[in-house]
């Protein structure tokens, strides 16, 4: 990549001395995003990023990591320090609930995929095989130690909702515990010390293949009914960014839409899987990022627009499983398809 950029501004500079008419090139729109971590739940912006489509749509793209978490990436988007937040729709609602220039303006991860994963002899335990019920999979919850990153996640929040869906007490009928990202878990999950976890792939599927795991819930799949559908991760700006760049804004969403539908082309997905695999996560053994791939795929949608249906889900569900409702929230003014092609809005 390096290499292609001298070669084009020596040639640019060639040009230039040679035709020195010719009007220079406009820069591309800088376009800085703020994200809680690397990981899967963020492919459609690796891609964009990795194969171009950023760049073919005049974007410059700043991927910025802000490891104190959604909360802290979205304020900084608020207070103007960053453009754009890749993150859960939770902490955009959370944001919008108490600043109403907090905007979502598309979906880009449609499952709630933090899959569930129980250690191998747990299950054994509570009689679990691949053809047990989702019934009897949240009943083998009971006196489980459910590991999760942190109090208020989205993984804490979905730990809440199995018990309560399997009529359990989350204060005495089993113990989550909060642990930490996915090495902190993995390190806790192959010592026993907890003896199931709720987390994105690839942490999941490594636990499965070197920990002797056993997939409780493929969430990434939809496995849990009630959640099917789920608008996990969005991309969220405040209106003040939108309304002073709405050209940027829709050619930022254009890009994300090509990447989201390349990611499903079985003629493309191999080679942006590698791109994305060597760019991002080249330290993850290449064989179960192949199959955390497979596996989160069908949590992505080929389209970005928002439904109301979607917003309300996930309000219901905040409002139900975690400390902090959403009182004030006006759903209608939290999103808009706006950005999108008129074939997609």
């Amino acid at each position: 990549m390096s290499k292609f950029k001298i070669g084009a501004a020596a040639m640019a500079l060639a040009g230039a001395l040679a035709l020195s008419s010719a009007a220079p090139a406009q820069a591309a729109d800088r376009v800085n995003f703020a994200m809680p971590s690397i990981g899967m739940l963020y492919l459609p912006v690796y891609v964009a990023e990795q194969m171009g489509y950023f760049a073919d749509a005049d974007i410059d793209a700043n991927l910025q990591v802000f490891k104190a978490g959604g909360g802290t990436s979205m304020a900084a988007v608020l207070g103007g320090d960053m453009d754009v937040y890749i993150g859960s729709t939770s902490a955009a609602l959370r944001a919008a609930s108490q600043d109403t220039n907090a905007v979502i303006i598309g979906a880009l991860m449609t499952q709630y995929a933090s899959n569930v994963v129980m250690r191998g002899e747990f299950a054994k335990e509570k009689g679990l095989t691949e053809s047990s019920t989702v019934e009897e999979r949240l009943a083998a919850l009971e006196g489980a130690l459910i590991g999760v990153t942190g109090a208020g996640s989205g993984t804490h929040q979905l730990a809440l909702y199995m018990l309560n869906e399997a009529g359990l007490d989350p204060e005495r009928d089993a113990t989550v515990v909060f642990v930490g990202g996915g090495s902190e878990i993995l390190a806790a999950f192959s010592r026993d010390r907890i003896d199931a976890f709720t987390l994105s792939n690839p942490t999941s599927d490594t636990a499965i293949a070197q920990y002797n795991g056993f997939l409780l819930f493929n969430t990434a799949a939809g496995q849990l009914p009630a959640l099917d559908g789920h608008l996990y991760i969005s991309v969220n700006t405040r209106q003040q960014w939108i309304d002073e760049n709405p050209e940027v804004a829709k050619r930022m969403m254009s890009a994300i839409q090509r990447a989201q539908v390349a990611m499903h082309d079985p003629a493309q997905t191999e080679a942006i899987r590698d791109k994305v695999y060597e760019a991002y996560f080249p330290k993850v053994e290449k064989s179960l990022f192949d199959q955390a791939w497979t596996a989160v795929l069908p949590a992505y949608p080929t389209s970005p627009h928002i439904s109301r249906e979607q917003m309300e889900r996930v309000v219901t569900f905040l409002d139900t499983f975690s400390e902090r409702k959403l009182d004030g929230l006006d759903i209608d003014a939290a999103y808009t398809n706006d950005m999108l092609e008129p074939a997609t809005n």
